[in-house]
């Protein structure tokens, strides 16, 4: 039995406000900022380029790659460390061989950082963006299924949709997906941390996340996943050092590193990365099967009370599959914008707005409590009843 209050008492930023804003970035434990802190020390008192220390540096990234590996299934060589989940999406978007006419699958659900990629393309190359609609806050399979074509390429879609909360059926689309020969790249920036990830399982060829959210790493951290067996089809769009094996051989035979690390180009801020590996190893250790069960069992709490309250229409399906630890509602004659405003100055309680579903969004982790979503469920109310 995991103790969540006492992982709750190593998080300095729980003791004087309501956090429920995770889904932008997670208040880090006293473990992950002792990590960052330790490597700041290390490097400024004996110097970050004295040889040893270098190799050590080196040691630590390959670590935590390595960490990253066995918390969403894949091999650590699938790897590549980012700074962002935007970035890994990017990456993957800039190096495909997309050319005019070709088309892309997009969802309604997405992340301007998973469409705008895309866009760009269809600017630069003529690439074709199609967009499939969500159904009640959802990605139906089906309907994916009925926008593809001959030209279709890469499918790109959302994990966890930030602006409805649905878990998406990863694992179905990559099945359409890989039967006719399509790319799959996931946006999993509101996946690790709150929910178990295993890209085998899903079967998808890119997995991007994020460092800073439900893993609550540092800001500045991501990674991304590249299928072993897709890494050729994605040029290497940007180089440097950090993306070549480094051989007694002249630049003009460079050699690029057989696996996802050719995506990274130079130095990395260690005590970033290695904060991030002991997040992950962490969240390995409290067990992401359990870590889903207690945000589930939060999130049916808080769903009960904004459901009673007269007013207030709660847009995130759930339970289970489909729900996640983003519940997003809107308040009946309250702006989702003076909403969260009047929420944090009159209660302390953190949320964030969405402009489309213009709504408010709360981020359960398993850090939360109960007396945190009463207190958020007793502020709404307040608010509805001002209205």
């Amino acid at each position: 039995m995991v103790d969540w209050l006492a992982l709750r008492e190593t998080i300095p930023a729980l003791k004087e406000q309501v956090y429920l804003n995770t889904g932008v970035s997670g208040p880090p434990p006293a473990r992950v900022v002792e990590q960052e802190l330790a490597w700041v020390r290390r490097l400024a008192e004996h110097g970050p380029g004295r040889m040893d220390v270098l190799q050590e540096s080196t040691a630590e990234l390959d670590r935590v790659r390595a960490t990253l590996a066995k918390l969403i299934g894949a091999r650590t060589e699938e790897i590549a460390l980012t700074h962002n989940c935007s970035e890994g999406l990017a990456i993957v978007a800039a190096g495909l061989p997309l050319a005019a006419g070709d088309e892309v699958l997009v969802t309604d659900l997405e992340h301007i950082s998973g469409l705008l990629p895309w866009f760009h393309l269809a600017r630069q190359r003529g690439v074709r963006v199609r967009r499939v609609a969500a159904q009640r806050a959802h990605l139906q399979v089906d309907d994916v299924r009925a926008s593809l074509s001959d030209r279709t390429r890469l499918i790109c879609m959302s994990h966890v949709a930030y602006n409805t909360g649905a878990v998406l059926p990863v694992a179905d689309v990559a099945a359409l997906a890989r039967e006719r020969g399509i790319w799959l790249l996931v946006d999993g920036a509101q996946g690790p941390g709150q929910l178990p990830v295993d890209v085998k399982a899903l079967g998808c060829h890119f997995y991007a996340a994020a460092g800073q959210k439900w893993l609550l790493g540092p800001d500045g951290t991501g990674f991304l996943y590249v299928d072993e067996t897709a890494t050729d089809a994605v040029a290497v769009t940007l180089i440097g050092w950090a993306s070549v094996t480094h051989e007694d051989r002249p630049a003009e035979e460079f050699r690029f590193h057989p696996g996802a690390r050719r995506f990274e180009v130079a130095g990395k801020h260690v005590p970033s990365f290695a904060a991030l590996g002991e997040a992950a190893a962490m969240w390995q250790e409290l067990d992401p099967v359990a870590v889903r069960a207690r945000i589930l069992s939060l999130v049916a709490r808080l769903r009960e009370a904004l459901a009673g309250i007269p007013g207030v229409e709660v847009l995130s399906p759930g339970p289970e599959p489909l729900g996640s630890g983003l519940l997003v509602f809107r308040i009946d004659g309250v702006d989702a914008e003076t909403a969260v405003n009047a929420l944090w100055e009159r209660h302390r309680i953190v949320c964030r707005w969405l402009p489309k579903p213009r709504a408010v969004r709360a981020s359960v982790h398993a850090f939360n409590t109960e007396d945190d979503l009463d207190r958020l469920a007793a502020a709404v109310h307040e608010l509805a009843a001002g209205r």
